[in-house]
């Protein structure tokens, strides 16, 4: 990952990436376990709601999960599942309401990150795939936003215009991962060593 940009505490952070998930793969939920056993309490949430995966990542049920929680179903704490040692907490997508509805832009959504981040150090989500508006809707309700680009799009015109519009939300791009090269997964530790090395500068300032 590159372009850390020490400008403020990031304590929300949305992935997202150049394409959607095909496999039982998130780096969400990479960086959500690597804080969490750094010993951060942490929460994970998939944001994706049409093509969840985090679910089948740590092979929990998603029967109810975040979309129960938007719709005013469930409470957050109601549906989340407890992993390694309870510092990582989950909420997985939910099943989708028989009608499509924009529960990602929605005053639930804003109060409930709101909530989440009164009750743990760090917040990662599993964010759409970056040229949905949903993940647009996302970018700007977080502290920053980690975008996972595949090297035959990094220079494209499209990918530029979509980081453009991301900026244009106020949030701030803090990582751009590069899928499918051989320093990914050591540009991924190195990434969070650095995150949460910021986190301790700034707890020495305040």
């Amino acid at each position: 990952m590159e372009n850390l940009q020490q400008t403020k505490h990031m304590q929300s952070i949305l992935v997202t990436s150049t394409r959607t998930y095909v496999n039982n793969a998130s780096i969400a939920a990479d960086l959500a376990a690597m804080v969490a056993q750094s010993g951060k309490k942490t929460v994970l949430m998939d944001a994706d709601l049409n093509r969840p995966v985090i679910h089948r990542v740590f092979e929990l049920p998603n029967r109810v999960g975040l979309s129960d929680v938007l719709q005013g179903q469930r409470t957050a704490n109601a549906i989340m599942h407890s992993m390694l040692e309870g510092n990582l907490h989950i909420i997985t997508s939910g099943s989708m309401p028989s009608m499509t509805k924009d529960l990602i832009g929605t005053k639930e959504m804003s109060a409930l990150i709101k909530q989440l981040k009164q009750e743990y150090e760090k917040i990662f989500i599993h964010g759409p795939a970056f040229f949905y508006n949903e993940a647009t809707l996302l970018a700007a309700q977080v502290d920053g936003v980690v975008l996972m680009i595949n090297p035959s799009y990094a220079k494209s015109e499209a990918t530029q215009a979509i980081v453009e519009r991301f900026q244009k939300t106020g949030s701030t791009i803090i990582g751009i991962v590069m899928r499918d090269q051989p320093k990914y997964q050591s540009n991924q530790s190195t990434f969070i060593n650095r995150l949460l090395s910021y986190d301790k500068h700034n707890r020495m300032e305040s």
